[in-house]
């Protein structure tokens, strides 16, 4: 899939949301791999080092790729800040 490009949000992110997703994850003591087999067992084909630049906001976050990552975790849109 690679790196998808797009505008800036100010402090040269591509997603407002990746630290978060990371921060939760975390929390939940879940290691990002075993959130991208999660992932891929529902259909998305994403690599560990995909999920790795969405959340340090270097690739942009579709809504519907959100959703899917939230659903994983264990949260909802609402645990965001």
């Amino acid at each position: 899939m690679g790196i998808r490009k797009g505008a800036p949000i100010p402090g040269g992110k591509l997603n407002l949301f990746g630290g978060q997703l990371r921060e939760i994850r975390k929390a939940r003591n879940l290691a990002s791999g075993d959130v991208v087999a999660s992932l891929q067992r529902k259909g998305w084909s994403i690599g560990r080092e995909t999920f790795s630049y969405i959340e340090s906001g270097q690739r942009v976050l579709a809504d519907a790729e959100l959703v899917l990552i939230l659903e994983v975790l264990g949260a909802k849109l609402s645990d965001l800040e």
